[in-house]
């Protein structure tokens, strides 16, 4: 064999070693973007059902969210307060789950499964007040919430439907304090 036919024999080896590499790199890059979405998505739901932990747990903050969503207008400032630091966490869990959805690691199903909670507060009638004037929402948070109440897509998903028990806790609303 002569040089020139080692060469071209060394080149197409080298080409067939490229194109394995490539094929090898596609599949692990393909493996990684699996495991990234299942790493965001379990974050997401992870987080979400730490604050309905956390929730369900404290007496007190249950009782001011079933007053907020009944009377929001009437509650105590300092209630408002707690209300809105809580509704907080699951818009930023909204708002994190927009900008995984974005960026391709999550899927429009498991956001909307997170949101699901802050739909069902917003349409009962305290929880509607409180977003008309909650300045607690990002803008693509804000218009993704309000284009799925504009969907309407169970408008008896409301939190008096859903958690009458919940609703029904004892809760004195009527005094307010500045």
């Amino acid at each position: 064999m002569t040089v020139f036919e080692l060469g071209a024999l060394g080149e197409f080896v080298g080409s067939i070693a490229v194109v394995f590499t490539l094929i090898y790199l596609a599949i692990q890059i393909r493996q990684n973007t699996t495991t990234g979405r299942a790493q965001s998505r379990q974050t997401l739901l992870s987080q979400w059902s730490s604050n309905n932990w956390d929730l369900s747990r404290d007496e007190e903050l249950l009782r001011i969210y079933a007053n907020a969503l009944n009377d929001w207008p009437n509650l105590p400032n300092h209630e408002k307060t707690m209300f809105d630091v809580g509704m907080g966490t699951y818009l930023a869990n909204i708002q994190n789950g927009l900008l995984l959805r974005d960026s391709g690691m999550l899927d429009d199903q498991t956001l909307d499964m997170v949101a699901g909670f802050m739909m069902i507060c917003v349409r009962s009638s305290g929880g509607s007040q409180w977003w008309k004037e909650t300045p607690n929402a990002l803008p693509e948070t804000r218009q993704y919430i309000d284009d799925r109440l504009a969907q309407d897509e169970d408008p008896t998903a409301t939190a008096e439907n859903l958690f009458p028990h919940w609703l029904a806790m004892p809760g004195d609303v009527s005094s307010q304090d500045s």
